[in-house]
């Protein structure tokens, strides 16, 4: 009787272990991506299956220093992109547009051409191969950086990402530069008459130039990689840009006064070229995808916390001085550039204007 009951005993728990899975090989719902022909291929989790990611490194360039928050948002993106491939997948980050001799316009060719793989650029730069990105940089377009993310997020975003394709690339995030402040080393600006004749190294923009033209300044162009020394040397007295952006570059040490306002926004398009995109599988394009879309919110993020910080620090250590724009000063500036909405509407497009509620 002892016998049989151990034999029983021993009959029902081999039966609920092979009921629970516990013992033996268990098999996979999920299915194997075998590598492309001549790659070597690293096999990295993928659910409940395994997939195989050929290895490569994607040259990625920037046209900010690589102590921005753009470069953050990058490094995080390669961890991610790491992460999620076991390894196969690596970036390596290029700052300051090096591969391009710090030319930008140059930086968003290289993408579209293939010799560099990603890129983060602003849409000012964009706006240099199509027009219609010049629509971010309307003056006092967004009120504040919710009201650009509702849009960007939304229809506007959606309307850039067509354009973007047309020109052979693949939005993968977009990331933000911010709203661009003006510093300069003449006087405090606190109202539009106090832009007269200043001499201000504006991003390269149609859109821009007209409107700083319409404020009364003397502005030129140049590339960012140069304007340090430009406001050291006294060839500009003056430059606009996102406060993480300029104190990533060092601008505190070459001003001395700062215009804190929301006269101009500007995004970043952080792209992939399209042929190299469409080369991956559906796996590895689905990480990129998520990748670039959590980096994108990640930047965003620690970008937007700065401003607060950088005021103090740029008046506590080399004592510029910040005037925030009054509500009727800004409202001076806005009046004066209406114009360019107007004037910009037939290159920027009925059909983009419209998806940004304009």
């Amino acid at each position: 009787m002892k016998k049989f009951l151990a034999l029983t005993l021993a009959l029902m728990m081999t039966l609920t272990l092979v009921a629970c899975g516990g013992s033996g090989s268990s098999s996979s719902s999920g299915s194997t991506t075998p590598a492309a022909s001549g790659s070597s291929s690293t096999p990295a989790a993928s659910g409940s299956g395994e997939t195989s990611f050929p290895s490569m490194t994607l040259k990625i360039a920037l046209s900010a220093t690589d102590t921005s928050t753009w470069a953050d948002g990058l490094r995080y993106f390669d961890q991610l992109v790491q992460e999620a491939t076991g390894g196969a997948v690596k970036c390596e980050i290029y700052a300051s547009d090096q591969l391009t001799a710090g030319n930008q316009t140059e930086g968003i060719q290289a993408v579209i051409d293939g010799t560099t793989d990603m890129s983060v650029h602003s849409n000012i730069i964009y706006s240099n191969f199509d027009q219609r990105f010049n629509v971010v940089s309307l003056p006092f377009l967004f009120g504040t950086t919710d009201d650009a993310d509702k849009v960007l997020d939304g229809a506007g975003g959606e309307a850039l990402n067509k354009v973007a394709e047309g020109m052979g690339l693949h939005l993968v995030g977009i990331m933000e530069n911010g709203f661009r402040h003006v510093t300069n080393n003449v006087h405090p600006i606190e109202k539009m008459a106090d832009m007269k004749g200043l001499k201000i190294r504006v991003a390269g923009s149609q859109l821009l130039n007209r409107m700083y033209e319409l404020w009364g300044a003397n502005y030129t162009n140049a590339n960012w990689s140069e304007v340090f020394t430009g406001l050291q040397t006294g060839t500009y007295e003056g430059q606009e840009n996102p406060l993480p952006t300029a104190d990533s570059a060092s601008i505190a040490e070459v001003t001395k006064y700062l215009t804190y306002w929301t006269g101009t926004y500007d995004c970043l398009f952080f792209t992939i070229n399209q042929e190299l995109y469409d080369s991956m599988s559906p796996e590895l394009q689905a990480i990129i995808d998520d990748a670039g879309a959590q980096a994108a919110t990640y930047q965003r993020g620690i970008n937007r916390e700065q401003d607060e910080e950088i005021m103090a620090r740029w008046e506590k250590d080399y004592g510029i001085q910040i005037t925030r724009l009054s509500d009727e000063a800004a409202e001076e500036f806005r009046q004066t550039a209406l114009p360019c909405y107007d004037e910009f509407r037939a290159t920027i497009t009925d059909e983009v204007m419209a998806a940004f509620g304009l």
